[in-house]
């Protein structure tokens, strides 16, 4: 069994404060579920100090991606072929409510728990918001790729920052917008399911998908800060003027 080193809300509080996230800050969170597990009190802990921190006049925001209600031929490495069909007729389809978050979930699910959080209606990317949030934070469109435009707009406008806990930074959330903004990648089409009252409808969108060899040369348009906390590094991303 992995032994774990424990942390407390000051400790996660004391870190914050050394990288300025502070009152009115925009901050995007990713968390991995073993850095929660080594919090006292887990994610709620953490983002009991990470609202305290920011204050309702600030932002947090999170991924929220539900990969399951995702049609078959985009899972084919996961689904075998002959159980498409199977997937597709008992499929419950994606519910801004009751659709579990499957990416940093541990942390993502607790957020979706809190008074006043906001998920977008997207069917596999959603984010999530709490604080002070803009319409077009939440006006995420199926057919534009994760950008600068909507749910990752306060990088632009209110200088927000990309919390990693645990997490590396070649899986921010940033990287796809970044790289659609520069025309690096590729633009594919998938498809997903979404709950339509007691049937499911279908839902197309564009994703952009970066090469891996594209990332280092991405995250080059990003400031970065590292703090460690016990046997965990800790990151803030932010953009490049």
């Amino acid at each position: 069994m992995e032994n774990h080193e424990y942390f407390t809300k000051e400790d996660v509080k004391e870190v914050l404060i050394k990288m300025d996230i502070q009152n009115g800050s925009h901050v995007c969170v990713q968390c991995s579920d073993r850095f929660c597990s080594q919090v006292i009190g887990g994610a709620q802990a953490i983002l009991d100090v990470l609202m305290e921190q920011i204050g309702e006049g600030g932002c947090l925001f999170m991924p929220t991606f539900s990969y399951s209600v995702l049609d078959p031929a985009c899972r084919k490495d996961e689904i075998p072929l002959e159980e498409w069909k199977k997937v597709r007729d008992y499929q419950l389809g994606y519910d801004v409510r009751l659709t579990n978050a499957e990416s940093y979930g541990t942390i993502a699910n607790q957020f979706l728990k809190n008074e006043g959080v906001i998920r977008t209606s997207h069917p596999v990317y959603s984010f999530s918001f709490w604080g002070f949030v803009q319409e077009k934070m939440i006006g995420q469109k199926n057919n534009y790729p994760i950008s600068f435009s909507s749910v990752l707009s306060s990088f632009a406008q209110e200088h927000a920052v990309n919390l990693l806990l645990g997490v590396d930074p070649k899986n921010s959330v940033l990287i796809p917008a970044i790289a659609k903004t520069l025309n690096l990648g590729v633009t594919k089409v998938q498809r997903a399911y979404v709950k339509k009252g007691k049937s499911n409808s279908v839902r197309t969108f564009l994703v952009m998908k970066e090469e891996a060899k594209e990332v280092p040369e991405i995250l080059k348009y990003c400031h970065q800060k590292r703090e460690v906390l016990g046997n965990e590094s800790i990151y803030l991303l932010y953009l490049n003027e």
